[in-house]
């Protein structure tokens, strides 16, 4: 950020981080004199300060909603400070205890993501918002063979505390309950505890030669492999903390309140702005939305990791959020979720 640091003083740079903390702090203008009297660090006049503020004015870092107001940051400012102004917060210790005992039923993706997203969410104080993550590496549970009538039979494939996938298969001889459960307990035992892409490619040489089988049936299963064991789950977003957007000053504004809850429900629209994440952590602002309906507000967005997969789990809210305690508490949630998840789903 050294390019842009070269374009303001010190002093400057003093004042803007003084006039983002304080309107992050009050959602109001900040005037000459309020920056006087809360930073003792300025050891200027006001009418310095007045000046200086014009200064930065003129160069996009402040806006004057109306003259007779005080100054508000802008996008460029709001960029400045999460890049070179701004001191991260640290977590507290209750807090950092909260986020390591994430927990779900023998590592369930889908109740870690639900935790994770509510302490997001309460310690912010802001909207969570979470992307599941795809599951074409996805461990295989178990699978169940359920007749139908005489040659139809119900697949059912259970994916390690995730998804259950169900398919109709028909094969042009009869089947026996019997040869339902041997089949069933065969592949179960050689294939339980593998990750669905390798089912697909291995099943021929783990399971052809299996006694204790209808040969029918394995065959068809076999050669169907690649259709039965490919679970396209579609991914999903997920948002916590709803309520808590109510108390954001900035929401007073019926209009933006209802931009915001079109966005939220727009879950495709989120969806596709998690996914084209490129990097672990990012912090979209306002203007650099590529969607005009989020432009007003502000992203804090970190990738988690399982395996060759991923998800993203992040912050959605005013612009003059709490940047210096958000950005390090999704950084640490998205690494206890890929901590977490990559232990337990992957065990065998």
């Amino acid at each position: 950020m050294w390019w842009k640091m070269r374009e303001i003083t010190r002093r400057q740079t003093q004042l803007l981080r003084c006039i983002v903390q304080s309107y992050i702090q009050t959602a109001t203008p900040v005037s000459s004199d309020l920056v006087v009297r809360q930073r003792n660090t300025m050891s200027c006049s006001t009418a310095t300060i007045r000046n200086e503020m014009v200064n930065l004015e003129s160069m996009g870092y402040l806006n004057q909603p109306h003259t007779s107001a005080g100054r508000i940051p802008t996008d460029r400012a709001f960029r400045l400070y999460v890049d070179a102004l701004m001191r991260k917060e640290k977590l507290t210790r209750q807090e950092q205890e909260r986020i390591r005992n994430l927990t779900g039923r023998q590592g369930d993706i889908y109740e870690i993501l639900e935790q994770a997203s509510q302490i997001l969410g309460q310690i912010s104080n802001e909207l969570a918002i979470v992307l599941t993550p795809s599951v074409s590496h996805a461990i295989f549970d178990k699978l169940e063979l359920i007749s139908l009538n005489a040659n139809k039979v119900l697949v059912v494939i259970h994916v390690r505390s995730r998804s259950v996938k169900t398919i109709v298969i028909q094969i042009d001889s009869k089947l026996k309950e019997q040869d339902l459960k041997n089949t069933a307990s065969v592949l179960n035992e050689r294939l339980t505890g593998l990750p669905l892409h390798e089912i697909q490619v291995s099943i021929r040489d783990r399971c052809q030669h299996a006694s204790n089988t209808n040969g029918k049936l394995i065959r068809f299963l076999i050669d169907s492999a690649e259709e039965i064991f490919n679970i396209n789950e579609p991914l999903s977003v997920r948002t916590f903390g709803t309520h808590n957007i109510l108390s954001q000053p900035e929401f007073s504004d019926k209009m933006l309140l209802e931009l915001l809850f079109e966005v939220i429900e727009d879950r495709k629209s989120l969806s596709s702005m998690l996914q084209l994440q490129q990097r672990p952590f990012q912090v979209i602002i306002g203007q650099e939305h590529q969607d005009k309906r989020l432009k007003p507000f502000s992203v804090v967005s970190a990738r988690y990791q399982i395996g060759t997969d991923s998800g993203a789990i992040g912050i959605i809210g005013p612009k003059r959020m709490r940047y210096s305690k958000i950005m390090p508490l999704v950084e640490k949630i998205a690494g206890t979720i890929s901590l977490h998840l990559g232990e337990k789903y992957y065990e065998n």
